[in-house]
């Protein structure tokens, strides 16, 4: 293939640079001299004008509902609602079943944060604070129940016979919050439901464990579950993000 053979297959291109553009200044100062290539970029500089007088119809009302369907499903996490609600009970009665000790006394408690739990499982992913929402209920049901580690007033001991028990089974509510965020497309809410489940796991904990009211218990085993609930949650989903863009 000649030189000039190689410029007039790229014509089209060359006619599509804007004006002063260098590589379109060389073929222009070319094609003054030599007929076929002036003529190959004549052709090129219709075409790139055909096709900007070309306009495309507007998408119809059915392409845009196809388009934004799963989009809008990952923007209403609220859509499961019900079942992530049903996620947060579900934690809270796992501790109830296999508890050795009852405090009745602690009813009305439990209950207000269980309900705290269950409201903060279904509107999972409608803040983003939602994790810090669910550490703050947990870290404030502590305070109430026990007071702060080294006050006055405050329930001593760690009870570290039932502390792991108690630690293990806020991290269960919490991987059962965060499955069922993850089975209802709220991808985007793993940290905050994890949270959840376990502050729910936590207030049926204040029904079911016989150190309930000891500070450094509560601070330790209760607490922490919800934190690092919400933690392993909040991994999970980063780890979800990275895997969805290598895709």
């Amino acid at each position: 293939m000649t030189s000039c053979e190689e410029l007039r297959a790229k014509a089209a291109g060359v006619a599509s640079l804007p004006e002063g553009d260098p590589e379109r200044e060389a073929f222009a100062a070319h094609a003054r001299g030599c007929a076929g290539c002036g003529q190959a970029l004549r052709e090129g500089e219709k075409l790139m004008a055909a096709l900007r007088d070309v306009t495309l119809p507007a998408p119809s009302a059915q392409a845009l509902r196809r388009a934004s369907a799963p989009v809008l499903r990952d923007l209403r996490p609220t859509s499961s609602w019900g079942l992530r609600a049903g996620a947060a009970l579900a934690a809270a009665a796992v501790p109830i079943l296999f508890a050795r000790h009852h405090d009745w006394e602690g009813w009305g408690a439990a209950l207000v944060v269980l309900v705290a739990a269950t409201a903060l499982s279904a509107t999972a992913g409608l803040w983003k604070a939602g994790a810090w929402v669910g550490l703050a209920a947990s870290a404030g049901f502590a305070l109430a129940a026990g007071g702060v580690p080294g006050f006055p007033r405050a329930g001593a001991g760690f009870a570290p016979g039932v502390g792991l028990d108690c630690f293990g089974l806020e991290i269960l509510g919490g991987a059962l919050g965060a499955l069922v965020a993850m089975r209802s497309a709220a991808r985007g809410s793993l940290a905050a439901s994890a949270a959840a489940g376990a502050l729910a796991a936590q207030a049926a904990l204040h029904i079911a464990c016989s150190a309930h009211l000891k500070a450094p218990h509560l601070w330790l085993f209760h607490v922490g579950g919800v934190a690092v609930a919400a933690a392993l949650g909040w991994a999970l989903q980063q780890r979800l993000y990275a895997i969805s863009a290598r895709s």
